[in-house]
């Protein structure tokens, strides 16, 4: 009988070999691959130029996947094992820093995952749980796959990348409403979605459909709808020094703000993040950390 001291030495020997059990498909893309066809077309471009422009930003790599269920690929056990070993045969994320995100979606297992990279501790895995729990779940609960990804992506940014790329000190739930976000105004925001998609032909469909989902966000202070983002330049990055800058999101309704600090790439930065884009997945592991939920 293996010994309960070598135990976590034996589970790190066996999950490689558990995951060569696993059919694994080849990324359609390194941001979004769709394999579910959850996206509507305007809605697969809004969350692949989020995911990118996100990644421009902060240097972190998040890949987003959809499939009909985990037993198409040989998947027969814990979807988070599934998807840590995805995480894995795709290399998702920096291979030094292991600073990747992966959100896995089944929609006949009507379970999903967003598993981190081995950068992150404990606390980030909380984190993940309030993305799925506020942003993600609530919609696909009424079947609605396309706003639950879309909002899920601009969460895992908002709440994931961008604090820790900013090497912030966070708990569980700073930075999230005290309620989960109310997503009722899917139909209103469905009809801004199209407006959206009318800007594509200029390549910054990702920042105006950002700008766009913040009209229908809920101000934490007064409940009313409608923010706007306004970025505030503490400190020009280097070659190879960070800057800073405070994001600040202001209500249109009572002006209140909630501004965040966030560090700016330096160039040496920006330059391997474009380079890491071009080139695809860069390698980067999981040990299992991120977050799982049902519907």
């Amino acid at each position: 009988m293996i010994g309960r001291k070598f135990l976590p030495l034996a589970l790190t020997l066996l999950l490689p070999l558990a995951a060569m059990a696993q059919d694994y498909p080849e990324p359609l893309t390194d941001t979004v691959s769709d394999y579910a066809g959850l996206l509507p077309p305007e809605a697969k471009a809004r969350v692949t130029a989020l995911l990118q422009d996100a990644r421009e930003e902060t240097g972190i790599h998040i890949a987003m996947a959809t499939i009909r269920s985990q037993a198409d690929y040989g998947g027969t056990g814990r979807f988070a094992d599934f998807a840590t070993g995805w995480f894995n045969a795709w290399g998702i994320g920096d291979a030094d820093r292991n600073d990747g995100i992966l959100i896995l979606v089944g929609r006949d297992d009507r379970e999903m995952r967003i598993a981190l990279g081995a950068g992150y501790d404990a606390v980030w895995d909380g984190r993940a749980q309030r993305v799925i729990d506020t942003a993600m779940l609530p919609s696909f609960r009424n079947d609605d796959y396309a706003g639950g990804l879309e909002a899920g992506a601009q969460s895992a940014i908002d709440h994931l990348a961008r604090p820790f790329a900013a090497r912030m000190e966070v708990t569980e739930t700073s930075g999230f409403p005290e309620e989960p976000t109310d997503w009722s105004g899917a139909l209103m925001f469905g009809a801004f979605a199209v407006m959206a998609g009318m800007i594509a032909f200029a390549g910054r469909i990702g920042t105006a459909a950002s700008a766009l989902l913040l009209r229908f966000r809920q101000c934490p202070a007064c409940g009313h709808r409608g923010l706007k983002e306004e970025r505030e330049t503490v400190e020009e990055p280097g070659e190879t020094t960070d800057g800073q800058e405070i994001l600040h999101r202001i209500c249109l309704q009572c002006g209140s703000d909630r501004p965040t600090r966030h560090s700016i790439p330096s160039r040496a930065r920006r330059r391997a993040a474009r380079k890491s884009r071009k080139s695809g997945f860069g390698g980067g592991r999981s040990s299992g950390g991120g977050a799982s939920g049902r519907w």
